[in-house]
């Protein structure tokens, strides 16, 4: 009778163990998904200004302007983000980026003097002196046209007389 007990306790207390330890990997992948959620949203950081326009729904950030959202991070002198707001959350539609602009896109960098990125279509243009670089290619122009939903760019010359340059590594693939 002893025995059983004992068996009874040991098994009573594997099963608690057993669940406990189930208890807390739901814990930890609820918090894992939280935080990931919340590392997702979109923000604006600015180092000298940060000014809200709640009437017009807009920021308007100046110097050291940071930008991110859950497609790409983006760096500029000036900054002008217009949004909406759903379900009490601010959701970024138009963004304006003025002056040495850098957009990181996954193994991308997209660098120009302006870009404006529009929610609605996801696609992110950018003017004046840009730049392309990626691990294999550097292309440069005057006009960038990046659809980021379907994975194309468009690269344009200023004019007729100038030239899109595209450097290609030795060890490039494609």
């Amino acid at each position: 009778v002893l025995k059983t007990m004992i068996m009874m306790v040991k098994y009573f207390l594997k099963v608690r163990w057993n669940l406990s330890l189930t208890i807390r990997l739901i814990y930890l992948c609820l918090f894992l998904l939280l935080f990931s959620k919340a590392n997702s949203e979109s923000y604006v950081k600015a180092g000298e200004s940060l000014i809200w326009d709640s009437e017009n729904k807009s920021y308007t950030a100046n110097g050291d302007v940071e930008f991110k959202n859950d497609r790409f991070i983006a760096f500029a002198d000036k900054m002008i983000a217009n949004y909406i707001e759903e379900n009490n959350e601010e959701i970024f539609t138009i963004i304006e980026l003025y002056e040495n602009v850098v957009i990181e896109f996954e193994e991308e960098t997209f660098k120009g003097n302006y870009a404006i990125y529009t929610r609605e279509d996801n696609i992110i243009k950018l003017t004046g002196n840009v730049s392309i670089e990626s691990p294999s290619r550097i292309l440069t122009g005057n006009e960038l046209i990046a659809d980021i939903d379907n994975n194309k760019r468009i690269l344009n010359s200023a004019n007729e007389e100038s030239l899109v340059e595209v450097l290609l590594e030795n060890n490039a693939n494609n």
